[in-house]
């Protein structure tokens, strides 16, 4: 459905690294005014992936999706209760994988769908991880905090900004601005 269109490599590389800033900018803010639990914020980082994962493809968005993380896997992993294995791979590995299914479903339907769907593996990734890997992994004392009702929070936000930046990244597509970026 949606056929990929060559722009010049200078182009596509500086769409990355303004994107990979802006993901880790939006992380960092909404980390900050979002803040709703100390393992908690909102997050509109993934509106930078699933740009990258629409315009560049899903091997690059899935890089971007990683690097995009790493603002959150500071915050949360390094810095909090995840600790650093943990939080590699709760966050940038599960980052990572929206990109790249952000952009393998690009491919065959419309970018909202695209995001909407390509954030189920992340969800259930993330689930799992929170629920079973902290318990194994983490301190006893540490893992009791990821409680059912804080991981259906996190997962609860995490569902409501996804529908948000499908939501922008239709209607950037479809109004073709990342394109005219690239073409000009």
């Amino acid at each position: 459905m949606n056929e990929p269109t060559s722009y010049s490599l200078t182009k596509c590389a500086a769409l990355f690294v303004c994107m990979v800033a802006l993901g880790n900018l939006l992380a960092f803010i909404y980390i900050h005014v979002g803040y709703a639990h100390p393992q908690a914020a909102m997050d509109f980082s993934h509106l930078a992936t699933a740009i990258v994962s629409i315009h560049l493809g899903p091997g690059i968005g899935m890089i971007a999706g990683g690097l995009i993380g790493i603002v959150p896997y500071y915050r949360f992993g390094a810095a909090g209760w995840l600790g650093p294995f943990l939080g590699f791979v709760g966050i940038i590995v599960s980052k990572a994988l929206s990109g790249l299914f952000f952009g393998i479903l690009y491919r065959r339907v419309r970018p909202f769908q695209a995001v909407v769907a390509g954030f189920i593996p992340e969800s259930i990734f993330t689930y799992v991880v929170l629920k079973y890997f902290t318990h194994i992994l983490l301190p006893p004392q540490i893992a009791s905090g990821f409680t059912d009702s804080l991981i259906i929070f996190i997962l609860t936000k995490s569902w409501i900004g996804i529908l948000v930046v499908g939501v922008i990244a239709d209607i950037l597509k479809s109004k073709k601005i990342v394109e005219t970026v690239l073409a000009a």
